[in-house]
C-alpha cells in the first residue's frame, strides 16, 4: 500500500511539476491540457499509457471504423432480459417429463449458455474484431467452460469419465481397436493395394489440419520444423500407441510429402493472397445493390486485415524460447489428441474428439496472435487473456493423459519414451531453428549482392511502417519492408 502511494505520488509529480509563478487563466488551462493528455496514465498506477495501449491491443481490441454503431454497442440489459426469458421459456416448457438424464442434460446446456451470454457481455474481446468482437469473447468462454471440465475429469476415474460420456451422450461407446486404433504397420509391401488402402476420410482431415495449421503459424520453415518432429514424434511413442506403427514409405510419402507438405503450400499460399492484398472496407449502407448489400455481410467474415508474421528465433532470447514452446506445445496438442483417445477408449469418429479438434482450431487463433504481440513487442509483459487459458488446457490435457495412462502403460516404459521424445524433440527443433537462420543469412547476402538498379528500385518503394502491422500495399512494399527489416 506504501509503496502504491509512493509510485502514484511520483508519477503526479511527474506529470504535474509546481507551476512557479506561473499562475492565472494559462496556467490552469496548461494543467487540464496535460490531464487530458495523460488520461490513460491515471487508468493504472503500474503501468505507463505505451503499456496500457499494447495490453489493449492485444487483450481488448476496438473497432474503429463502425460501420453500423447499434451492432457495437453494450446492450446490456438487452442481453440480460432475452437470456431470462429464455431461460423462464426452457424451464417451464419442459418440466414435465420424468427422466432424470434429460432434465440434467438440459441443465447442462442452459448452463453452458447462459456462461455464454455472460461471456459475450463482460469478458475481454480478444485480439480480432471480425465478424465481431462478441464472437471471441464467446470463444474465450467456451474455453474457459472446457478447462473447468477438464478439471472435474482430473478428480474423476478413466471409467466414471467414460460413463459421463455415455449417459450425457445417450449411447454406448463401442470400442473395437482394430478400427479404432489400427496398426498400419502390418504390411509394408509397396503394392498398389497396399497404398490406396492408406487413402481414406482421415488423409484429408490430416491435409486440412495442416492448412489450418499453416494459417495459424504463418511461417513456412516453422510449420515444415512442427512437420519433422511430429513424424519424430510418431516413431518415438510408437511403443505406447499402436496407432503410430506406420510403414516407412507411408510416413515419408503421405504423411510429410503429401499430408503435410500439400497442406503447408496451400496454406501458405493462401497467406500471401491474403498478405498482397488491400484492405479497403466500406459501410454496407453506402453498397447499392442487394448483392452487393449480401457480398458485404459474407465477407464480414473475412480478416479486417492480415499482419505478416515474422518469428525471427535469434533476435532476441524471449524470441527463441518462444519459438521452441510454440513447437513444443503443438506437439503436445496433437499428442494429447491420440492419448485421450487411447485412454478413454473412443471411437475414432466419436463426437468427443471431433468437437475437441474444432474448439482446439478456434482456441488457436487468438492465442497465436497474442502469443505473437507478446514475443515480439518487449513493451507487453503480460499474458493475454485466451492465451492463459488455452495453456491451462493443455497442461489439463496432459494431466489428464498421465493419470489414466498409470492404468494402462508400464510406468517405467512411459517414463523412458517420454524423456527420449523431449530429448529428440528439442534437438530437432534447435536443427531446425539453425537451418533456418542459416537460410535467412543467405538471403540477405544475395540481395545485398544485387545490381544496383534493382537496389535503386527497391528503395523507390515507399516501405510499410512496421513489420506486426498490418499490410496494406502490395508484394513490392513487402520486399522493400522486408529489406529495410534486415
Amino acid at each position: 500500500f506504501l509503496y502504491l502511494i509512493v509510485v502514484s505520488s511520483r508519477r503526479r509529480n511527474a506529470r504535474h511539476p509546481m507551476p512557479g509563478r506561473e499562475l492565472g487563466r494559462d496556467a490552469a488551462k496548461r494543467r487540464g491540457e496535460e490531464r487530458e493528455s495523460d488520461e490513460d496514465c491515471v487508468v493504472h498506477p503500474l503501468l505507463s499509457t505505451r503499456e496500457l495501449r499494447k495490453w489493449k491491443q492485444m487483450n481488448e481490441q476496438y473497432v474503429e471504423d463502425v460501420h453500423l454503431s447499434s451492432f457495437y454497442q453494450s446492450h446490456t440489459l438487452l442481453m440480460l432480459a432475452g437470456l431470462v426469458c429464455v431461460l423462464v421459456w426452457y424451464a417451464m416448457s419442459h418440466d414435465d417429463t420424468n427422466d432424470a438424464r434429460a432434465r440434467v442434460v438440459r441443465g447442462i446446456f442452459a448452463c453452458a449458455f447462459a456462461f455464454a451470454i455472460f461471456s459475450m457481455v463482460a469478458l475481454p474481446n480478444g485480439p480480432f474484431v471480425r465478424p465481431h468482437p462478441a464472437v471471441w469473447r464467446v470463444v474465450l468462454g467456451v474455453s474457459v467452460m472446457y478447462w473447468l471440465v477438464l478439471v472435474f475429469c482430473l478428480f474423476q476415474t478413466r471409467q466414471s469419465v467414460r460413463d459421463a460420456i455415455e449417459w450425457v451422450g445417450d449411447e454406448i461407446l463401442h470400442y473395437n481397436a482394430p478400427e479404432d486404433d489400427p496398426e498400419y504397420g502390418m504390411s509394408c509391401d509397396v503394392t498398389l493395394a497396399n497404398l490406396w488402402s492408406r487413402v481414406d476420410v482421415f488423409t484429408l482431415a490430416h491435409s486440412l489440419g495442416w492448412i489450418g495449421k499453416a494459417l495459424m503459424l504463418r511461417s513456412v520453415w516453422l510449420c515444415w520444423m512442427t512437420s519433422v518432429a511430429w513424424e519424430l514424434t510418431e516413431v518415438i511413442f510408437a511403443e505406447l500407441l499402436p496407432n503410430f506403427n506406420e510403414c516407412w514409405w507411408d510416413q515419408i510419402v503421405y504423411d510429410v510429402l503429401i499430408c503435410n507438405g500439400g497442406g503447408i503450400f496451400i496454406g501458405s499460399l493462401a497467406c500471401k493472397f491474403l498478405e498482397c492484398r488491400e484492405y479497403r472496407w466500406e459501410s454496407i449502407t453506402d453498397v447499392p445493390t442487394l448483392r452487393g448489400k449480401a457480398k458485404r455481410v459474407a465477407m464480414q467474415f473475412t480478416p479486417q486485415n492480415w499482419t505478416k508474421v515474422t518469428w525471427d528465433p535469434f533476435s532476441s532470447r524471449r524470441r527463441t524460447l518462444g519459438t521452441i514452446a510454440i513447437c513444443l506445445c503443438v506437439l503436445l496438442t496433437e499428442l494429447s489428441t491420440f492419448f485421450l483417445k487411447h485412454v478413454l477408449q473412443l471411437p475414432t469418429k466419436h463426437w468427443v474428439n471431433v468437437l475437441r479438434l474444432v474448439l482446439w482450431f478456434l482456441f488457436g487463433l487468438p492465442t497465436l496472435r497474442q502469443l505473437f504481440i507478446y514475443l515480439t513487442d518487449g513493451e507487453v509483459k503480460r499474458l493475454g487473456t485466451q492465451m492463459w487459458v488455452a495453456l491451462a488446457v493443455m497442461i489439463t490435457e496432459v494431466l489428464l493423459c498421465v493419470k489414466y495412462g498409470r492404468e494402462m502403460f508400464d510406468p517405467a516404459v512411459a517414463v523412458r519414451v517420454t524423456v527420449s521424445w523431449l530429448c529428440i524433440s528439442l534437438g530437432s527443433i534447435a536443427v531446425g531453428m539453425l537451418v533456418a537462420e542459416r537460410i535467412r543469412i543467405d538471403r540477405q547476402h544475395s540481395q545485398r549482392a544485387a545490381s544496383p538498379a534493382e537496389q535503386r528500385s527497391r528503395r523507390s518503394v515507399s516501405p510499410v511502417r512496421g513489420a506486426s502491422e498490418s499490410r496494406a500495399g502490395s508484394c513490392e512494399q513487402e520486399a522493400a519492408e522486408a529489406k529495410k527489416l534486415n
